[in-house]
């Protein structure tokens, strides 16, 4: 497989990981739960909320990506908001929400904050709609905007989903947005404190924010390289000589993948090899994705053994030599079929065992 994006993702898969629950939800006036597979927080107080996850971030390069929309973002519309204290109300015609980043346990931080409003609301002629982004930074008691820019294409102008990414780099952060797509739009300098780090998202006086998902791709990260540790001859050999009725090749049978978040990165021949508490795998053939990168005998993963008969924890290198290893699994059934299972990418892969005399 080929992962986009090899990193923590938040959906509804895993309970949307550190953004749910919060106690910050104790606040009268804010409202968050799990609804039709989104993440859903709503805000009708006058104060900005801050959903921050709990996932340290050491890098100092990183991505952050969220699947988002403000459900409340419809022109025409205003909504009421409240002041918990002393119950006073007003009104907001232009919601904000958006991204948190580089969030210190200071209390600073930056962030991509979204906003949509009309030029001429009174007048169908000349009326257009558009969106303000910018970039701004908060430290102490200051809060100064870096960086702004005002968009009317490539993305949605009301309630539907977008992507938003911010690419951090040292102090150097790239901002991009789409409805399909990605396009960046603003690139900046930002102050970032020592040490960890948190991201999240915002949710401005008066909207009613929906995530998808959530994607921290940590990067500058040291990446080992598999090397081949087995010749075909040498396998070959082993196992005319093996009775475990698991070692042996697999090929590729089938497949059921979210090709949004992870594609198939060829149709492999494994050799799978027991090993301590489990089983290698060990790559043959078959790979189209960075086709060059791999050779016969390099390993692919491994396979450890649980309490349950047939299921195993799975750790699995991927095309590009990423490894993905929280919450994969595989099983073997009657001995002949080997499913992989990725259930926070809604994603799976089936081997077939080639018996004795087959063609691989």
């Amino acid at each position: 497989m080929d992962l986009h994006a090899r990193s923590y993702y938040n959906t509804v898969d895993n309970q949307f990981g550190g953004l749910f629950p919060h106690p910050g939800m104790m606040m009268k006036g804010r409202y968050k739960a799990i609804d039709d597979n989104l993440l859903v927080e709503e805000n009708a107080t006058m104060a900005t909320a801050l959903t921050i996850d709990t996932m340290e971030i050491h890098a100092t390069t990183y991505r952050y990506q969220l699947r988002m929309a403000n459900l409340n973002n419809k022109q025409g519309k205003s909504r009421t908001i409240k002041d918990p204290l002393t119950g006073d109300k007003t009104t907001v015609t232009s919601p904000q929400w958006g991204m948190v980043f580089n969030y210190d346990d200071n209390g600073g931080y930056t962030a991509v904050v979204l906003s949509c409003d009309n030029s001429s609301p009174y007048d169908d002629i000349t009326d257009s709609r558009s969106m303000e982004i910018a970039v701004i930074q908060h430290m102490g008691n200051e809060t100064q905007q870096l960086a702004h820019a005002i968009l009317n294409r490539g993305i949605s102008l009301e309630d539907d989903m977008n992507t938003l990414c911010v690419d951090v780099d040292g102090n150097s952060v790239k901002v991009s947005i789409g409805k399909n797509e990605l396009t960046t739009v603003l690139e900046t300098s930002v102050v970032r404190q020592a040490g960890a780090v948190y991201a999240g998202y915002m949710v401005g006086p008066g909207s009613r924010v929906a995530i998808e998902r959530a994607v921290l791709t940590i990067g500058n990260e040291q990446q080992a390289v598999p090397t081949a540790t087995w010749t075909r001859d040498a396998l070959d050999a082993y196992f005319a000589g093996s009775a475990d009725p698991v070692e042996g090749y697999w090929k590729y049978l089938d497949r059921d993948m979210q090709d949004d978040w992870l594609r198939l990165g060829g149709r492999y021949v494994l050799a799978v090899v027991r090993n301590g508490d489990g089983y290698d795998l060990i790559y043959i053939d078959g790979a189209q994705v960075k086709k060059s990168m791999w050779q016969t005998g390099m390993f692919k993963g491994h396979m450890t053994k649980t309490i349950f008969g047939g299921n195993y924890d799975l750790s699995w290198i991927d095309a590009t030599m990423e490894p993905i290893d929280e919450d994969a699994y595989a099983t073997i059934e009657n001995g002949v079929i080997m499913t992989m299972e990725f259930p926070i990418y809604k994603s799976q892969v089936r081997f077939v065992k080639v018996l004795q005399g087959e063609e691989q």
